[in-house]
């Protein structure tokens, strides 16, 4: 590790502290509060006596570590994932060692608990915010080359790998396989350039090598690898994310959970924009329309209505006067500027609000909270004959990787990719980052129309 790295993660490391120590005072402080408005028992300890179990964030500094989580993560969704793994089991460790101690019945279980919960909360956002500064703001990200020929996919990698500045890296040289100098600490190499001989000769040269590869059709999130060092063999296990009926069952008791929760909790927002929409233009509260679902079953899809009823006619006026707008409309399935859309359903679409009505559609089991974007029965036949079977196997999604990834800015084949991509990789963690991402896609506004 070169002098700037180790400074950088000395800086993450302490900003770790920082937000651990902050939670110890702020969990303090909330019992106090919580205190003013419910009768507990009396304190035992006072803060100091918190603030001394150092050993506390020891714990978590080292789980933290062993996890990976003090070298260059490429990802912020990685790095949380790491984050939260390491808490969860440090907060386990804790309370083992306190009852051990005999400490687990003086301790504030409320203290504790809460602490725990700040630290969730706080060391990503610390982390977030002080990587930003370094490698957003003021750029003192590591400089590092790309190993492989002079090709436009690697000038796409190097672009795509350098507005990931949440690595900590920056691609300043691609190199030629013929003419590898020295000069930097780390190196990515391109999958379809490795091979042993050229490990062989460039392992003296840099630090350290990361392979960078496309994952076409892989199943990535879920991969296993297996070494047998006495024969010089790596074994690369894939496994399908939702092509299990376990993992399919467990994604449909959240799908269910999550909708009828959601379904109670937005039912006023949900009265009002019907009210809404009955006020400002005349027709339906709901748009009906049909959706090739599981199994290439055909089901009826809910949405708010968004157009007018006189929207086909309309839009064939605007077509045969803008003819520029039939690629828009081939290509992304969708119309910028659409003359069919009413001016409450401009808002509607931005924000998505027009999609809530289908968490009843979740709830009916036609669809998922997340998944592959429902289409319509042409659409599948046309354009999805690689990618049919395995959408025969999932139920089609409210939101979904498309949607966060640029929504109506993708063309209709890439999504179709993004699509494939995640039943290969399905989780509950690649869920929760969807959800959360398509929080932030919506309050943004992007790619939407």
């Amino acid at each position: 590790m070169n002098k700037s790295n180790w400074l950088k993660n000395l800086l993450i490391v302490l900003t770790d502290i920082v937000a651990i120590y902050l939670s110890f005072i702020l969990a303090f402080y909330l019992r106090f509060l919580i205190g003013n408005f419910i009768s507990l028992v009396p304190l035992g300890h006072g803060l100091s006596f918190y603030l001394m179990k150092w050993w506390i964030a020891g714990i978590l500094l080292i789980l933290i570590a062993y996890n990976g989580g003090y070298g260059s993560m490429v990802d912020f969704w990685d790095e949380l994932l790491v984050l939260l793994k390491s808490i969860f089991i440090s907060f386990l460790i804790v309370w083992v060692i306190l009852s051990l101690q005999k400490e687990a019945e003086t301790v504030s279980r409320i203290i504790m608990t809460s602490m725990f919960v700040f630290m969730v909360i706080f060391i990503p956002c610390f982390r977030f915010f002080l990587k930003f500064l370094m490698f957003k703001i003021f750029d003192i990200r590591e400089d590092a080359c790309l190993l492989g020929a002079i090709e436009s996919k690697d000038n796409e990698l190097v672009k795509i790998l350098n507005a990931t500045w949440y690595s900590g890296y920056r691609i300043v040289e691609v190199m030629k396989l013929g003419s590898i100098k020295g000069g930097y600490s780390t190196c990515f190499i391109s999958f379809q350039h490795a091979n042993e001989e050229l490990i062989k000769n460039i392992k003296s040269i840099f630090k350290t090598l990361i392979m960078v590869s496309e994952v076409a059709g892989l199943s990535f999130m879920s991969t296993e690898i297996k070494t047998f060092l006495s024969k010089n063999i790596v074994l690369i296990t894939t496994k399908s994310g939702l092509l299990s009926l376990q993992k399919m069952l467990f994604k449909r008791v959240l799908d269910i959970t999550l909708s009828l929760f959601s379904i109670i909790i937005l039912f006023p927002l949900l009265l009002a924009i019907s009210i809404i929409i009955k006020l400002d233009s005349r027709g339906p509260i709901f748009f009906k329309h049909k959706r090739i679902g599981k199994n290439l079953k055909e089901f009826t899809m809910y949405k708010f209505r968004t157009m007018y009823m006189d929207g086909e006619k309309t839009l064939k006026e605007f077509l045969a006067t803008h003819p520029e707008a039939y690629q828009d409309l081939e290509e992304r399935n969708k119309l910028r500027d659409d003359p069919r859309v009413t001016r409450w359903g401009r808002f509607l679409r931005r924000s998505s609000l027009d999609e809530l009505p289908q968490f009843f559609n979740v709830l009916i089991g036609h669809m998922s909270i997340v998944g592959p974007r429902p289409d319509s029965r042409e659409a599948v036949e046309n354009y999805l004959d690689e990618y049919k079977e395995i959408y025969r196997m999932v139920r089609p999604g409210i939101t979904g990787l498309w949607q966060v990834s640029g929504r109506s800015e993708i063309i209709y084949q890439e999504r179709v990719k993004l699509d494939y991509l995640y039943i290969l990789n399905w989780s509950v963690w690649l869920d929760f980052v969807i959800i959360l991402k398509t929080i932030q896609t919506i309050i943004s506004g992007k790619g939407a129309y």
